[in-house]
């Protein structure tokens, strides 16, 4: 029965199944079978009806024992909610097929509004919908065949009219946005009557094709505009040209020079104008004439003028020219500058001197730079020494804000000083420096009391975590490896003397919480040697754990040997009493350690005996026989103090007497 209910317990696949269990597990799991292979046909009906007799032939069915009615009603749970879900699956497919087919019919009721893309859309739905009918398919392309045949036909004789149309359209477009007027005028007509000639014509192409059209006859109409205004345009500018050379004529004297050449463009323009209408010749033509010569005779006049201004401008540049050489190799840079300022001053007030103008200008430059060129020389030379130091200053500043060891400050400082003057750069420098050093000990000050307060805030607290010392250690040690970091001199007093109180409260928590364990082990093996006296005096052992078990692991084992042992076990029974051997040798060897080590008794205990070497083998205990054959070496009391927690169960007298003796001797060690 195991086989056929793999969750059947093992005693039941042991010791047989009776034959009435069989049939009723067998009646429940064909249910669960019909259920699994129940499938949905043609409209679903009788689907769900089947599944509701399976489930109260189910539920009717006799009860079985929980351990196995828990796995055939998990089995039979699944199996329902499939069978539901293929039902759910096959009602939601038949709505989706009702719902292809009133699409179809709507298609088919559309006539003359249905498009190519609406078919196609719909055949791509119901062919992934019915992917598995052929037949299906075949019926729905029957159906839909003419349709599509002519939709198609439609579509590519729309198609070819649009490609004519736009064919069209864009040779129109080509000829309005060309420069000449006449390929448009000849070609037009014939690109109206060509589409005429195409008929019923698609919407977009057409309404294409209209605009188009539109924009060439606005084209054509603006050039026949523009024949008609091009003389009037003409005249109108010419008005214009007038009227600029009556306002040039009006010019004074000091702006004649540039009015000359604008007088040369303006009758350059009047050349390139057309014929002005008939009725206007007799009046724009002496108009212009008269302006123009009246302009070019004040403009002669005035050039006239300018070269007899020249000609004094370059006598007297000239004399400055020669002050400024004599000038050139001067060494006194000081009033030789302030005397070139005023050759300088005195050519700018001078106009030009026409031809010889720009040869005087070189020669006084040249003047000019070998002076400037010799004095900043020396300057540049001065500067150097001034930028050097002025360089190795800023280092000294760069290096003065970046520093972090006071002892550096004294001497950068002196470096400074000894440095030579940077120019008028010497005050700045020296203030940027005394400002880095007062800024860095400002810090190192700021940063020295941020340091105590937070060590002495830090002390603050360790006082507060003394009241609960073991629960507080991670935090102590953060707090003692914070004030090492810190290393505040003016709180060391403070820190060491916190850490020896705080250290004093760990001990004396410390010693509370092992004396509370050395009292739970007490009671805990008192309790199990009891025990053990009932069992060996024939009486029944009491129904309540024995409590702390977790922290003691050999007593752990022996109220597990304790129960078996209770139960009848008679190798448990012997290991109990090899157990209570080998703790009664191990107490006693601690017992004789700790009063070694107090002076009591005069010798440590000797080492174990074959026969107590072979029973602590037996019992697990092959640490300390191999400890006990090596080298000794002396416990502290701590160690015996756990050694003694961890020995094992003796009968309670002799524990009583053990921890006597062994609480005198640590006693005495204090």
């Amino acid at each position: 029965m195991s086989e056929e209910f793999p969750g059947a317990p093992e005693s039941a696949a042991a010791g047989g199944m009776p034959q009435e269990l069989r049939d009723r597990l067998r009646q429940r799991e064909s249910v669960c079978v019909e259920l699994e292979n129940l499938t949905v046909t043609g409209d679903g009906s009788g689907f769900a009806a089947a599944v509701e007799r399976a489930v109260s032939r189910y539920h009717a069915a006799p009860e079985l024992p929980p351990e196995y009615g828990e796995i055939l009603d998990k089995r039979f749970a699944e199996a329902e909610r499939c069978a539901r879900g293929r039902f759910a699956e096959a009602e939601d497919r038949l709505r989706q097929a009702a719902k292809l087919d009133a699409e179809c019919k709507a298609l088919l009721d559309a006539g003359e509004l249905l498009t190519l893309p609406e078919v196609e859309s719909f055949e791509k739905k119901f062919r992934a919908f019915h992917a598995g009918d052929p037949e299906r398919i075949a019926g729905m392309e029957a159906l839909l065949g003419d349709i599509h045949c002519r939709l198609a036909a439609e579509a590519a004789e729309a198609a070819r009219l649009t490609a004519e149309v736009e064919k069209l359209t864009a040779e129109l477009r080509a000829l309005t946005e060309a420069e000449e007027i006449a390929p448009l005028k000849e070609r037009k007509p014939a690109i109206d009557s060509e589409y005429k000639a195409l008929g019923a014509v698609p919407h977009g192409a057409a309404n294409r094709f209209k605009e188009a059209q539109r924009r060439a006859s606005a084209k054509l109409s603006r050039h026949f505009e523009t024949l008609d205004l091009a003389r009037w345009e003409s005249y109108t500018l010419k008005l214009d040209i007038c009227a600029e050379l009556e306002k040039l004529n009006a010019l004074p004297e000091s702006e004649l020079a540039p009015a000359s050449k604008r007088l040369q463009e303006l009758r350059e323009r009047w050349k390139t104008l057309g014929n002005v209408p008939w009725e206007k010749n007799e009046e724009i033509n002496p108009r212009y004439l008269e302006l123009t010569r009246s302009l070019q005779r004040r403009i002669d006049d005035h050039f006239a003028a300018r070269r007899k201004e020249q000609k004094f401008a370059a006598e007297a540049k000239e004399e400055l020219v020669r002050s400024a050489e004599a000038l050139a190799d001067s060494t006194e840079w000081g009033p030789t500058s302030g005397a070139f300022r005023e050759l300088q001053s005195k050519w700018k007030a001078l106009p030009r001197a026409g031809a010889a103008d720009h040869d005087l200008y070189l020669r006084f430059r040249a003047a000019a730079d070998a002076f400037f060129n010799a004095r900043n020389a020396v300057f540049a030379e001065r500067d150097s020494k001034f930028k050097a130091a002025a360089e190795a200053k800023e280092a000294l500043i760069r290096e003065a804000e970046a520093m972090t060891d006071p002892r550096r400050a004294r001497s950068l400082r002196e470096e400074f000083r000894r440095l030579p003057g940077a120019g008028r750069r010497e005050t700045e420098l020296r203030r940027a420096f005394d400002a880095a050093l007062q800024k860095f000990f400002d810090a190192r000050s700021a940063a020295f009391a941020d340091k105590e307060k937070e060590a002495r805030e830090l002390i603050a607290e360790l006082g507060g975590l003394a009241a609960a010392p073991l629960a507080a250690l991670p935090r102590v040690r953060e707090i003692r490896r914070r004030l090492d970091e810190l290393n505040t001199r003016n709180t060391a007093s403070d820190e060491r003397a916190a850490f020896a109180a705080f250290d004093r409260a760990l001990d004396a928590a410390r010693c509370r919480e092992a004396g509370e364990k050395f009292r739970l082990c007490c009671e805990t093996v008192s309790e199990l040697a009891r025990r053990n006296a009932l069992r060996e005096a024939g009486e029944p052992l009491p129904e309540a754990p024995v409590a702390d078990l977790e922290l003691f692991p050999k007593a752990g084992q022996f109220a597990k040997l304790l129960e078996a042992a209770a139960a009848g076990d008679g190798k448990a029974a012997e290991r109990i009493a090899r157990h209570i051997s080998a703790a009664r040798a191990e107490y006693e060897e601690i017992v004789g350690e700790i009063e070694a080590l107090a002076g009591i008794g005069g010798a440590a205990a000797e080492p174990l005996s074959l026969a107590a070497e072979l029973e602590a083998a037996i019992t697990g205990n092959f640490a300390r026989a191999e400890a006990q054959a090596a080298e000794k070496k002396k416990s502290t009391p701590a160690e015996l103090r756990q050694r003694f927690l961890a020995a094992g169960v003796v009968p309670a007298a002799e524990l009583e007497a053990f921890r006597s003796r062994f609480e005198a001797a640590a006693e005495k060690l204090g």
